[in-house]
């Protein structure tokens, strides 16, 4: 039984066909057949049981998954120790988000406690930061809300956010110290994609409210709303933490009456291994949110 062997079986097991396993493998059919066959009757038992001309994974098949499924985790996790002695002196994460207005000084702060650092920042919606952690494309993310959703996922509360509105020079809220959402309901709004976390929090207001949002931008850049705001294109829902920061609009917002905590976390895979880089990035990101507090 060889490694890439057992990689053949799981993509198998995953798609339950053998001309797309096949296909993804880059291999022929015939072969992959043969190594299937030859699998099954090293291990003595049936992985996968013929229907018609067709396959399907069998109880002793999928508990053999799992186990191989374990198996190659935790020989990803030796390649990585591995590669951590080797790569001492030059480490690299991969960070994926859905509130990139906090990632800037986020990773201006993780650089300045380890230069050597060499971080990589997507930004994506909610789902596709899920499965970009349990495949392994992503060590961390910072998302909004705390992401809770996967037994697999570990997550820490980093951070309890309120909104408020970012409006344009010489908007009629100006003369606000804050205002109802009833309020609002015939304004334009700059919003983010469903998926990102100022875009979610959005629709909790307003749902809260009763009333719907009337959209004249949406983008997938939420540090983008600050300068559409700017722009005069319509208000916006921020976070208060980084709008006090902005120099534009640090008292140029108002508060939302019934505007709830959102909440942001940091989540990594629970069987990923933790380098000493990352170890050091969840302790460096824990003081950088703790630091925001101040501001709200």
């Amino acid at each position: 039984m060889e490694l890439r062997h057992l990689q053949y079986f799981k993509r198998v097991a995953e798609v339950e066909h053998l001309t797309k396993a096949a296909n993804d493998l880059f291999i022929s059919q015939s072969h992959l057949s043969h190594v299937i066959t030859e699998l099954e009757n090293e291990l003595g038992v049936k992985l996968f049981d013929r229907i018609g001309r067709g396959i399907q994974i069998n109880p002793c098949g999928r508990e053999f998954y799992n186990d191989v499924v374990k198996l190659f985790y935790e020989f990803d996790d030796a390649k990585k120790k591995a590669h951590e002695i080797f790569k001492r002196q030059s480490t690299q994460l991969t960070i994926v988000t859905n509130v990139s207005t906090y990632i800037p000084g986020l990773l201006k702060r993780n650089k300045q406690d380890s230069p050597s650092l060499n971080i990589q920042q997507y930004s994506a919606r909610r789902r596709k930061i899920v499965r970009m952690l349990l495949d392994g494309d992503a060590d961390f993310s910072v998302c909004c809300p705390l992401l809770t959703e996967a037994p697999e996922l570990e997550s820490v509360l980093l951070h309890m956010e309120r909104g408020v509105i970012v409006y344009p020079t010489d908007h009629w809220l100006k003369d606000r110290k804050s205002v109802a959402f009833a309020e609002l309901k015939d304004e334009n709004f700059i919003s983010v994609g469903v998926g990102y976390g100022t875009r979610d929090m959005q629709d909790v207001y307003f749902r809260q409210a009763g009333i719907s949002v009337n959209s004249s931008v949406e983008t997938t850049d939420t540090s983008s709303i600050y300068n559409f705001v700017k722009d005069g294109l319509g208000i916006a829902i921020a976070p208060k933490t980084m709008t006090k920061l902005n120099t534009d609009f640090h008292d140029q917002f108002v508060e939302i009456d019934e505007a709830p905590l959102a909440t942001i976390g940091l989540t990594w895979r629970k069987d990923h291994y933790l380098s000493e880089a990352g170890k050091a990035f969840i302790e460096t990101t824990k003081n950088f949110f703790d630091e925001l507090s101040i501001y709200m």
